[in-house]
């Protein structure tokens, strides 16, 4: 498939919003060779996640993107450093409501994803399906 197999790192500035342009030619660069849609849902899911740890978290430690092997998916990891504040399933969505659809968007667009915690961060990661 040609896909590049190692663990990738975007490197976050300090004290501003996260650059979301910059963001997503950073994953376009890295995913080129899965294709445009996957590149697509990738960049959303990835944008989701990164708005949210910046409104809610308090910013965004690392962003992480890989194609584990063996595995016919791309793997977005956002961390923060708020493992206590945890982003919860999508329950029941109020159509008046400003808020609340990134989540949404994310269980709509994923296989599969979750949050894992350890001493002072927290992962919130999804999985993306490959064609």
């Amino acid at each position: 498939m040609g896909i590049t197999r190692t663990r990738q790192a975007y490197e976050f500035p300090t004290g501003i919003a996260p650059p979301l342009g910059e963001i997503r030619a950073w994953l376009r660069e890295r995913l080129s060779k899965v294709g445009r849609a996957t590149i697509a849902d990738t960049e959303l899911l990835t944008t989701e996640l990164v708005t949210n740890a910046h409104e809610h978290a308090d910013g965004v430690a690392e962003l992480r993107v890989s194609v584990p092997s063996g595995r016919d998916v791309v793997r977005v990891e956002v961390d923060d450093r708020r493992p206590r504040l945890r982003p919860h399933r999508v329950t029941k969505r109020d159509p008046t409501s400003p808020h609340g659809r990134g989540l949404a968007l994310v269980e709509a667009i994923s296989t599969r994803w979750g949050v894992d915690t350890g001493a002072g961060f927290k992962t919130v990661w999804a999985e993306i399906p490959l064609p």
